[in-house]
């Protein structure tokens, strides 16, 4: 995320202590998820890691706080080079920014600031926990309530960016992300069947909606609308409504009643113990009207083409958020079922189910064709 934080060439804060943070610039900050954390040692060595940061408001002032968290490391938290630094140099610098190749786009924000610890118990200690643990999912699972938290207060920013001006003479767009950020947010989102109890944080179920809402679609229209079913009566009840179906279609199968019943049981098991449900549904109202049914027809399958888009858009965030999830199309054999279990409109057609948690376990993963494959003609 960029936010028009300064003019092409310097900032009205200039290069030297800074001033306090202005809107744009905590903006700015609260947009991004890593910084590079610049401490000095009694010797006057620097030091520089990278962190995980997030901002609370601590006497009516902005305070930047970092975990001491249990990520593999080769000595105990206060013994990190950052904390013994800060007990002897409490001066630091949070540098946070974005690099793209369209240098219009560079972008940065400075604090200069006093870093301190609180101890586990002391004001604001609660709070930098739980602003932690609603930015990084993964700090839900770790006890960073018993360790202290990094906590930069009295706070000078710097800042700058380029022009917003494309070499084309356009405005320059949102960064793009590196080429391999993105490669492996790809690579790595997986279909997770299994999930442990821990509840999914709502902030980042919002912004996966949010992904999805930027998919390519039909006159820009966003064909789809997203149901969230997270109560556990809620899931069980669309579980129960949906077992009928499945259990028909196991049937037409074929498939002797001891197979039905195990599979029957799975597919239960995988709504009522995933913690969240999300139902994408088709959404046609907003779309042109024509007078031919062949025209009519493409502009359905352009929505569902762009659902697809979305859910993909959705399954990246979540991925990308510290989620998992699992793509189920069990809806589309039994619509009428869905829409009726969870009081949807009519104008909307449930199209599949996408159970969201942390994984239990790693799943299976089913190995993909080699490019050659993949393209049939070039030329």
């Amino acid at each position: 995320m960029v936010a028009e934080i300064a003019p092409s060439t310097a900032t009205a804060s200039g290069q030297g202590g800074g001033q306090s943070p202005s809107a744009a610039e905590l903006a700015y900050l609260d947009g991004h998820r890593v910084g590079r954390l610049a401490t000095v040692d009694g010797q006057g060595a620097p030091s520089v890691v990278p962190i995980c940061f997030t901002r609370i408001d601590l006497a009516g002032e902005p305070v930047i706080v970092s975990a001491l968290d249990d990520k593999p490391k080769r000595v105990d938290g206060r013994e990190l080079a950052r904390v013994r630094n800060i007990e002897r140099n409490p001066t630091v610098t949070l540098l946070v920014d974005d690099y793209v190749e369209e240098w219009a786009g560079l972008s940065w924000v400075r604090v200069r600031g006093a870093a301190r610890l609180i101890e586990p118990g002391e004001s604001g200690h609660t709070d930098a926990v739980a602003a932690l643990r609603e930015k990084y999912a993964q700090y839900r699972a770790m006890p960073i309530e018993e360790r202290p938290v990094v906590a930069i207060g009295d706070l000078r920013a710097s800042s700058w960016s380029g022009s917003g001006a494309r070499s084309d003479g356009g405005e320059h767009p949102l960064p793009r992300p590196g080429v391999e950020e993105l490669e492996a947010t790809i690579a790595g989102r997986r279909s997770v069947r299994a999930f442990d109890p821990r509840p999914v944080p709502r902030p980042l179920v919002e912004a996966a909606i949010a992904a999805a809402g930027w998919a390519p679609s039909p006159h820009g229209r966003q064909p789809w609308r997203f149901a969230v079913v997270e109560t556990a009566d809620r899931r069980a009840s669309l579980a129960e409504a949906m077992a009928a179906t499945w259990r028909e279609q196991l049937d037409l199968d074929g498939q002797d009643a001891a197979t039905v019943a195990h599979r029957l049981g799975r597919s239960r098991e995988r709504l009522t113990t995933a913690p969240l449900l999300i139902v994408p549904c088709l959404y046609l109202e907003d779309l042109d009207v024509y007078p031919d049914l062949a025209r009519q027809e493409a502009e359905r399958t352009m929505a569902i083409q762009s659902l697809g888009a979305a859910v993909q858009n959705l399954l990246l965030s979540l991925y990308a958020s510290g989620l998992d999830a699992g793509w189920m199309c069990a809806p589309l054999f039994c619509p009428d079922v869905v829409r009726r279990s969870l009081g949807l409109a009519e104008a909307l057609d449930p199209h599949a189910l996408i159970a969201v948690g942390f994984a239990a376990k790693d799943p299976v993963r089913r190995p993909r064709l080699p490019l050659d494959d993949l393209i049939v003609g070039w030329e």
